[in-house]
């Protein structure tokens, strides 16, 4: 009885060192608000462990000296229209915003969310976010 409780302390242990988290994957991202506002900044994003629909990370809004003046979390979630998600920022000085995102998948040739980050080595991944009465599109890349 000792081997086996021995046995199986050893594979539930084995198991546990031997799951590993998602990779951390990594980008930059731009955004339009309105016909003349143009925002740019970075993006990271790690799929949830059990799913490859399920995603969260953070972004960071960079200004003409690449210095953050802005950094939030996002969280996506496929749905039956789509991919789609939440996003929320804290402003340097004080303050805070969120909203909504949805990820236009019109080219998409992948089947996971993990898929359609990884596609933004070979190309951008385009869609729309909303907060409030704001509204614009954006553009993920590698």
């Amino acid at each position: 009885m000792k081997k086996l409780t021995f046995a199986v302390t050893i594979l539930v242990a084995f198991c546990a060192v031997t799951q590993q988290a998602p990779p951390v994957l990594r980008g930059s991202w731009l955004a339009t608000a309105g016909p003349k506002q143009v925002f740019r900044g970075r993006w990271s994003a790690q799929v949830l462990p059990g799913t490859k629909n399920a995603a969260q990370g953070s972004w960071t809004l960079l200004n003409d000296s690449n210095q953050i003046i802005l950094e939030g979390t996002w969280s996506a979630r496929k749905s039956a229209g789509g991919w789609q998600g939440t996003w929320s920022g804290r402003i340097q000085k004080g303050g805070s915003m969120s909203g909504t995102w949805t990820a236009d998948t019109g080219r998409f040739s992948g089947k996971t969310f993990e898929d359609l980050l990884k596609q933004t080595a070979e190309k951008q991944i385009a869609g729309s976010w909303q907060s409030r009465r704001a509204q614009g599109n954006w553009w993920l890349q590698h």
